[in-house]
């Protein structure tokens, strides 16, 4: 693993850095594939929207720079993940962030994990998670570094579960644990509305561009369990794995795949997550 702290060669932050203090940060997570980090421009698009969001300084540029650097440092033989954590400064007690706003950028290298084929091939088993996620509109769609909802999640998962779905207050459909989701009905693509909670994926967005050269629709709805469950397909999503279709839901298994298979087609061909 190779960590650069502000472009330095170097494994530690301020212990008074707001990001550990309260969570005060935003972080992306890109495969790097044969060399090239994946879809880098989607990922720095978001990551400058959260440190707005959050009033955290951001230069793309130098981010750009940073991590072609460590790419620079590291195997260029083999597949791997960088993570570009955004932090900001310690700044005084309390939660009031400083008037001069500064932040630490993060950037590190870690190996892709590795996952059994036939979670592409004949798609994975669906949990429902008992962890809610709470509603703050002026959070939703930011990848922030307070996951602590996910943390929860994932150590409550069901031994014979891939992925769980995380619901809001109010029984909808967010998200899963570590995923989007998109559940394709009669022809047409839904995906949850993220207005007060929630993750907005970069392969999400991605996969839906590539639905609608598909002639897929796709739509920002209300989801309920019930949506999943009456689904034709169920596709999770996130940068690291592509796609991984749902074989099986509660009481539902699921017996058509054929828009996963064109999706995970269309993401091999484009190299944009590790060689498994």
């Amino acid at each position: 693993m190779t960590v650069l702290v502000n472009g330095v060669k170097k494994d530690h932050v301020s212990a008074l850095n707001r990001g550990m203090l309260y969570g005060h940060s935003v972080f992306e997570t890109i495969p790097v594939v044969s060399g090239t980090p994946a879809l880098l421009n989607n990922h720095l698009i978001r990551l400058a929207d959260g440190c707005e969001k959050l009033g955290l300084p951001f230069t793309s540029e130098l981010i750009t720079k940073e991590v072609e650097c460590l790419i620079d440092q590291s195997e260029a033989d083999k597949d791997y993940i960088i993570r570009i954590t955004v932090f900001m400064d310690e700044g005084g007690r309390g939660y009031l962030s400083p008037d001069q706003a500064t932040a630490t950028r993060v950037i590190s290298s870690h190996s892709a994990p590795q996952h059994p084929q036939e979670h592409w091939s004949k798609g994975i088993n669906l949990g429902v998670s008992d962890v809610t996620l709470g509603a703050q509109p002026l959070l939703a769609g930011v990848k922030h570094g307070n996951r602590l909802e996910q943390v929860l999640a994932r150590s409550r998962w069901q031994t014979d579960w891939q992925e769980a779905i995380l619901c809001d207050v109010s029984g909808n459909v967010i998200e899963g644990t570590q995923s989007n989701i998109i559940v394709i009905k009669n022809g047409k693509a839904n995906t949850p509305i993220l207005d007060h909670c929630g993750v907005d994926g970069v392969m999400k967005n991605w996969v839906l561009l590539r639905l609608k050269e598909l002639g897929v629709s796709s739509h920002s709805v209300r989801l309920s369990l019930q949506d999943i469950i009456e689904a034709d397909e169920v596709l999770m999503t996130n940068s690291v794995i592509g796609v991984w279709p749902v074989k099986h839901f509660k009481n539902r298994v699921f017996s058509d795949s054929t828009t996963a298979r064109q999706l995970i087609q269309l993401i091999h061909e484009h190299e944009i997550i590790p060689h498994n």
